[in-house]
């Protein structure tokens, strides 16, 4: 199974946990309990995935490749796609924030 990330113009990209849920949890095709199980790691850890108070590491995501069959660099390719968004949002929050207390310059 080949999946790629696109980084999409016109809404925030999916989450590495979102894709994670939609792809395999939702679909019937594991749990999360089974998914911790194939990776060896507690349930806490894929519930954290899941809900994105995790990213994915290098370790994480060789453990998904090895549970998934999906290569390890589409996760990590999912969380740096993710993580720029966020931090583009932020720059971007900050600087409408910086500029709606100055005045605005007359139109010449």
């Amino acid at each position: 199974m080949i999946l790629s990330v696109r980084v999409p113009t016109s809404q925030p990209p999916e989450r590495p946990g979102q894709i994670l849920r939609e792809e395999f949890i939702k679909t019937g095709r594991l749990t999360q309990a089974a998914l911790a199980q194939r990776m060896g790691v507690p349930v806490a850890k894929v519930r954290g995935i899941l809900s994105g108070e995790e990213g994915i590491t290098a370790e994480t995501a060789l453990l998904l490749e090895a549970a998934l069959g999906v290569e390890a660099e589409f996760w990590i390719r999912a969380q740096f796609v993710w993580d720029c968004y966020r931090l583009r949002e932020v720059e971007r929050r900050t600087a409408v924030l910086e500029n709606e207390g100055k005045p605005k310059r007359p139109k010449s």
